[in-house]
């Protein structure tokens, strides 16, 4: 097949640090291509994803991350320059939801999906819980000949009306994350720095227990003023430690040892990639019964899920209990690249076979 994937041009593909959308496409395209598949990758300017049968067509000079009020006009023309070479496909697939195709053409608000003449498939990374987006998604009946792909079975429960979807659970390459037997007495936080995330929590835990906090996440400039005014401040240098945004070597030395990952998220997180990676480490996850959580955490086997933060206080010492061969092993089980590119090829055939939108 001949397939277009369009991803976000904030993070380069891959990215240097932070940037889960940009991981699994980076992951899928080369699964893909490795399978004789030929890849045209639409991504910011920066990317650096290769390979035989994989071009890269740069659609943003740079990566926008940091210059927001540029990123929708990029975003816009990467569109525009998809649906300009859409004949050279057998399928398109986009890493967005499809409100953000909404955009004006001749002074008209319209959605640039409906100019697809070839058949689509996007895959939702975000939240669907808005209330605006799944009224708009209701009275858009025009995406609903298209493939929508969730990355949860929470996710796709918000806006259960799509009549094609399906969910394909993200993955990681295991090969990359060693399993550590032996733990070390801190517990680790790993993303971003930011209310949803649970970051004061997390603290709040490390101050119940007495157990050293290491936190690895990375500061947007949304979350600023957020980090300076209730975070900062209870950072001090022992019980509550910031090592900034870890580089993936470094993310793995801590991900390993740490007697586990704290999850404490207070939003419908869409899938959670970081539970995977502690994991594939060996190292339970413990996390609040948000989002995803329940289709990835199993009580007793990789980690606790609980619902308040003296009951994560309390998993933290349940944890010592747990193998680490078995926390690997539930990923080696459901959550291996293979898997997904499986997943994401048969579901392309299907859609190219049929010629169905």
């Amino acid at each position: 097949m001949k397939i277009a994937i369009a991803t976000p041009v904030m993070i380069p593909v891959p990215p240097l640090k932070y940037g889960g959308i940009e991981q699994i496409v980076y992951e899928l395209a080369l699964g893909l291509s490795e399978r004789g598949h030929a890849l045209t990758v639409f991504c910011c300017g920066g990317s650096t994803i290769a390979g035989a049968n994989i071009e890269r067509a740069a659609t943003s000079p740079y990566p926008t991350q940091g210059r927001e009020k540029e990123n929708r006009a990029w975003e816009i023309a990467q569109f525009e320059t998809v649906l300009k070479r859409q004949s050279e496909f057998d399928i398109i697939h986009f890493n967005y939801e499809p409100i953000v195709f909404r955009g004006a053409r001749r002074g008209k608000q319209v959605n640039l999906f409906n100019f697809l003449k070839k058949p689509a498939a996007c895959t939702f990374h975000n939240i669907t819980t808005i209330p605006e987006h799944i009224a708009y998604y209701r009275s858009m009946p025009s995406l609903y000949s298209h493939t929508m792909i969730f990355v949860s079975e929470n996710q796709r429960s918000y806006v259960p009306f799509f009549p094609n979807s399906r969910v394909i659970y993200n993955a990681i390459p295991l090969e990359r994350f060693p399993v550590e037997e032996h733990k070390e007495n801190y517990l680790f936080f790993l993303g971003r720095i930011t209310p949803t995330k649970g970051i004061l929590e997390a603290i709040a835990v490390a101050k119940k227990t007495n157990i050293q906090l290491v936190i690895a996440a990375k500061i947007d400039p949304v979350d600023q003023t957020f980090y300076e005014s209730q975070v900062e401040p209870l950072i001090d240098g022992a019980l509550i430690r910031y090592i900034g945004e870890a580089g993936f070597s470094e993310k793995i030395e801590y991900l390993k040892k740490a007697r586990c990952l704290l999850f404490p998220v207070l939003w419908e997180e869409p899938f959670g990639l970081v539970m995977l990676e502690a994991m594939a480490c060996g190292t339970p996850v413990v996390a609040f019964r948000r989002g995803s959580v329940s289709e990835i955490v199993q009580n007793g086997v990789n980690g606790y899920i609980v619902d308040t933060v003296d009951e994560m206080a309390d998993a933290v010492y349940a944890c010592a209990s747990i193998s680490p061969r078995l926390c690997r092993e539930t990923v080696e089980s459901r959550f291996t690249i293979k898997h997904m590119v499986d997943e994401y090829e048969n579901t392309f055939k299907k859609i190219a076979k049929t010629g169905a939108k």
